[in-house]
């Protein structure tokens, strides 16, 4: 079961070659991923695409761009410090959600109890790596 990996500046989420499923949208955009893991962006994103950055509000379903993801596989998976979620695709695709000042930006669950949720301000809190 992956775990993820502290560094100094950044943590990596143990998601390298699982591939998006399925994509849920409603108030938030939910990436379900092969492997048994989440990921749950609530706050607006950047999707850079081969025709430039999308701005991503999942809040007003705005978020057809993010449809061109599924049955891509990740390539890398970063969360810095500062609360910044960086995504890699296999598509050439890159999806990065800023903290929020007020409400939880993001969050990635699985696999197994793995939690990490970036908290208001762009804390991160962590649950289930032991």
């Amino acid at each position: 079961m992956g775990k993820l990996i502290r560094l100094d500046d950044r943590w990596v989420l143990p998601y390298r070659g699982m591939e998006v499923t399925q994509i849920r949208v409603d108030h938030t955009l939910t990436f379900v991923l092969s492997g048994d893991a989440v990921i749950v962006v609530e706050g607006e994103a950047e999707l850079s695409t081969p025709d430039g950055p999308v701005r991503l509000r999942p809040e007003r379903q705005k978020v057809a761009e993010a449809l061109a993801l599924v049955g891509t596989k990740l390539t890398w998976e970063i969360i810095f410090k500062n609360g910044v979620l960086h995504l890699g695709f296999d598509n050439g695709y890159h999806l990065t959600v800023e903290p929020d000042a007020r409400h939880e930006a993001w969050s990635a669950t699985g696999p197994g109890k793995l939690r990490v949720v970036c908290t208001p301000g762009g804390e991160i809190t962590t649950w289930g790596l032991t």
